[in-house]
């Protein structure tokens, strides 16, 4: 009787303290550094805390980014604190789209740019590997040679994002920058391993780091490199060269004909009204 008690003593001692490692706290706060499994966050309060997350983390919003403003749930097992969720506050989300809204907004660059900046600014568009699956573009604007930093857009099927990047002087110019991205396992960011193996899930619920190098080459093309192994055994690298995008400029015949074709039919509804 007293050894049965005493078992049942002992799970109750083991659901008590089960219970309290899944008693769960909310942070709110700036993150100020978020890395393969790690994420530092600022706390309102001002003390930094370090969050472990993993594949159960939960992103309800999107990954989040450097300067974002989030709200962890948490809880803390054996002195570590875990992450279980990472939200995005709207009031952030807000402030993103309005500085993409200034970007946007933002008066072209003039027409008279050394020739190492104007070979940069504008519409790329190319593709991974030379693979057609893969394509992609990429607009530079606003590049600031004396600040060293350049506002790029990327665009695909996988990925889009606006980001600052820093622009490497030397013998020849190239701009350098690196997002934190959940990447599709079939997609051109993750390791061709990955398709069919027990990672092609596992990716899923993992931030990568990737690294953009940008280039311009004698022959007026540019050439872009990107590496997501770094810190990530499921990552890659490839390569792409890049040939700028044309503006399209309507036809003078097309503009003449349409407006020929708009006189004739303002006569015809003139003659019309008038009995002719």
């Amino acid at each position: 009787m007293k050894r049965a008690s005493f078992v049942i003593f002992i799970i109750l001692i083991l659901l008590h303290i089960e219970a309290q490692a899944r008693s769960y706290s909310y942070l709110t706060g700036i993150v100020t550094q978020f890395y393969g499994r790690g994420l530092a966050v600022k706390s309102d309060g001002g003390g930094v805390v370090q969050f472990r997350v993993g594949r159960k983390t939960v992103y309800p919003n999107r990954i989040p980014a450097v300067g974002d403003k989030v709200k962890v749930k948490y809880s803390i097992i054996r002195g570590v604190y875990i992450g279980y969720s990472v939200t995005i506050l709207e009031n952030a989300k807000k402030e993103i789209e309005s500085q993409k809204k200034v970007i946007e907004k933002q008066p072209p660059l003039p027409s008279n740019l050394p020739p190492q900046i104007s070979g940069f600014v504008g519409k790329w568009e190319g593709f991974w590997d030379n693979l057609n699956d893969y394509g992609f573009t990429l607009t530079i604007l606003n590049f600031n040679l004396e600040l060293e930093v350049a506002e790029v857009k990327y665009e695909s099927k996988d990925l889009q994002f606006s980001q600052k990047a820093n622009v490497i002087p030397g013998e020849k110019l190239r701009i350098e920058w690196v997002i934190n991205s959940i990447v599709n396992p079939e997609g051109p960011f993750a390791s061709p391993v990955t398709v069919g193996s027990k990672d092609y899930f596992a990716i899923l619920s993992e931030s990568i780091p990737i690294y953009y190098t940008f280039e311009i080459q004698k022959d007026g093309t540019l050439k872009g490199t990107f590496d997501s192994r770094r810190s990530s055994s499921l990552g890659t690298s490839r390569m792409a060269v890049m040939r700028r995008v044309k503006s399209h400029i309507p036809h003078p015949r097309s503009s003449f004909e349409l407006r020929w074709f708009l006189a004739s039919c303002q006569l015809l509804q003139t003659k019309s009204r008038s009995g002719l």
